[in-house]
């Protein structure tokens, strides 16, 4: 059985006009936007997309997702 750790893809991790490389192929994109919550907060309800560029990295976008207060 072939794991991701085994051929790791190329990530790269992108918030509005910022870039963050990739941490490490062992954390997940979840983790990864847990991470940065820390110093960026809005990313509190953030929407995360991924697609593959045409070199083969996936790119992992995360956006800000508008609430209201008091919404569910």
């Amino acid at each position: 059985m072939t794991t991701q750790t085994d051929n790791p893809i190329r990530r790269v991790f992108r918030y509005g006009d910022k870039t963050f490389p990739d941490p490490g192929p062992e954390y997940t994109a979840e983790q990864v936007l847990q991470h940065l919550r820390q110093f960026l907060p809005e990313l509190g309800h953030a929407k995360t997309e991924e697609k593959t560029l045409d070199d083969g990295t996936l790119e992992i976008t995360f956006s800000k997702q508008v609430t209201r207060k008091g919404s569910l």
